[in-house]
């Protein structure tokens, strides 16, 4: 009797910490529960990276060919991982040492899953629905499609069930709706869907029948049948500190089975500063506090910087401003919803956005003392909007409609297309006196800064050499600033008098930019008009933040 209760007795939970040494951006544990992959920065590389690491084990080791990784995810026989970088979906054998293979193109990726059967189910962009490929690679298919009549944002974090033809969905909306994220339940087999549960973030299965998600903040896990495809019972909190994405509905934690749980908890894992630096890369001050912050432009007066900044219950990003030199902050918008990637008017007196209030992006402008309402002042018809730059004339304004340029004419802001092709175009900036438009654009594979004329767009010239993005003018139009594909700051002297002249990029230092999360994260510097100071959104290496959490045996805090 004693060797039959020994056998069928509930180990504890064991909590342990990680020995990584740095916070996790995301994670992913191999089925088997013995090999964890997470992005974190290396120092080596200066860029985001995949890392694995054995549970338990000492040591974590960068999986080559992950640069700009995000969102991993293990094949069944935890060989390989799939994962989003550049554009792409990828794949790479961890053991093999060989590079990262493209599977197909992926704007932005959120999330994907892979079964038995070579299936990778996955989320192209932020605003669609999911779709499946092979893991050899090929043409994705639809598989699922967004409900506006839900008022449904996009399909994210698949995950299939032991069955690996039925899997789990979010269906998101990230116009301050939550009461309509919902956890779904798909089939490969079918287009039918079902409600599973109210969620605001991914979900995760486990055996023998436990469905892992967040619920006011916590980590939650809640019986589920895999055979009626049902909850039962009340969820049980597992954790009250997961570190939480709310511009992605993307909790930080993967579970194996009823063995393994790891938690990456919310301390400092996702802040950044505003720092100052010369053109020798000396820090020379900062502006604020580290914060989830996003966007930084400095004021033409120079006075002041405006971003989009997450607040503290994180749910809502809006637009503050701070004063330069000092710690005094004001809050610029207060909607329930997403106010991204602000600019600001040659005068300093406005500041135009980007916002979901309407389901999808729209733009808006509001005054910078704050007073008055955000007035609506252009819908283009795409679920990405935002403004790229304002002439400093004040005539004109550049603005994002998907992957294209289009310009607005103030001011009734009729809009006409600028820069459209095959390729993505972002992060468009007009040249002082306005007869130029630096830009950034991927059509070469790589990322890299290209200079057109505004408007006719009817000629370019390349910039950077091995690539380059985020172009910034020089107040007289005689400097050229972008980042090069390394991270480092980059100037280039330019002349823009009869002709576009441009002379050799030189690196003037080594940025540490902290990752993109959404979409609309897409400006992580300002420099200002003399070209002397830059001010950068940096990531923060806090000592305080907490290391990614692991729990074995984690579903005997079910059974008590």
């Amino acid at each position: 009797m004693t060797w039959w209760i020994s056998a069928h007795q509930t180990l504890p939970a064991t909590f342990f910490s990680s020995a990584f040494p740095f916070p996790a951006n995301d994670v992913a544990l191999s089925q088997d529960g013995r090999k964890v992959a997470m992005v974190a920065y290396s120092d080596q590389s200066n860029k985001y990276v995949i890392w694995t690491q054995d549970v338990g084990g000492r040591r974590a080791t960068i999986v080559p060919g992950t640069e700009d990784g995000f969102h991993p995810f293990w094949s069944p026989d935890g060989r390989s991982i799939g994962f989003f970088s550049q554009g792409k979906l990828k794949k790479v054998d961890v053991f093999s040492g060989r590079s990262a293979q493209v599977i197909c193109d992926a704007p932005h990726g959120r999330g994907g899953a892979w079964n038995r059967d070579g299936v990778i189910l996955f989320s192209p962009d932020g605003f669609a629905g999911l779709s499946r490929v092979s893991s050899a690679g090929g043409t994705p298919t639809a598989v699922t499609q967004v409900d506006a009549s839900r008022s449904e944002f996009s399909h994210r974090w698949p995950v299939f069930l032991p069955d690996g033809r039925h899997y789990l969905y979010l269906a998101a909306n990230f116009s301050g709706k939550l009461e309509k994220n919902e956890i779904f339940l798909g089939s490969l087999d079918s287009s039918a869907k079902r409600p599973i549960v109210s969620a605001s973030s991914n979900a995760a299965y486990a055996d023998p029948g436990y469905l892992l998600y967040l619920r006011d903040n916590a980590l939650v896990a809640q019986r589920f049948d895999t055979h009626n495809y049902v909850l039962s019972g009340e969820p049980h909190s597992i954790s009250d500190e997961v570190q939480y994405f709310p511009l992605l509905d993307l909790g930080v934690f993967d579970v194996a089975g009823k063995d393994t749980l790891v938690v990456q908890t919310g301390k400092g894992a996702n802040k950044s500063q505003m720092v100052w630096f010369d053109r020798n890369g000396t820090q020379v001050g900062t502006v604020g506090k580290p914060s989830v912050l996003a966007n930084p432009r400095i004021s033409p007066d120079g006075r002041r910087v405006v971003i989009d900044q997450t607040d503290s219950d994180g749910r809502h990003d809006n637009i503050w401003i701070y004063g330069v030199g000092n710690e005094a902050a004001d809050r610029l918008t207060f909607s329930a919803a997403a106010d991204q990637l602000p600019i600001w008017s040659p005068d300093s007196k406005h500041i135009v956005f980007g916002s979901n209030q309407r389901f999808h992006f729209t733009l808006y402008q509001k005054n910078s003392d704050g007073s008055g309402s955000p007035q609506e002042i252009a819908d283009l018809g795409a679920e990405q909007q935002g403004p790229w730059d304002w002439s400093r004339d004040g005539k004109y304004l550049l603005v994002m409609k998907n992957a294209e340029v289009w310009y607005l004419s103030a001011p009734d802001w009729q809009a006409k297309p600028f820069l459209q092709g095959k390729a993505p175009f972002r992060n468009a900036q007009f040249s002082p006196d306005g007869r130029w438009v630096a830009y950034s654009t991927n059509e070469s594979r790589n990322w890299e800064v290209y200079i057109t004329p505004f408007p006719s767009a009817n000629g370019k010239w390349q910039v950077s050499r091995g690539g380059g993005e985020e172009p910034r003018w020089r107040r007289d139009g005689k400097e050229l600033f972008y980042l090069s594909g390394e991270g480092k700051m980059m100037a280039v002297p330019v002349k823009t008098d009869s002709n576009f002249e441009a002379g050799a990029p030189v690196a003037l230092f080594q940025t540490h930019t902290r990752q993109q999360i959404s979409f609309m994260d897409v400006f992580s510097y300002d420099v200002t008009g003399d070209g002397q100071r830059f001010l950068i959104n940096t990531k923060v290496d806090d000592p305080g933040a907490a290391p990614l959490s692991i729990i074995l045996n984690w579903a005997s805090e079910m059974e008590r």
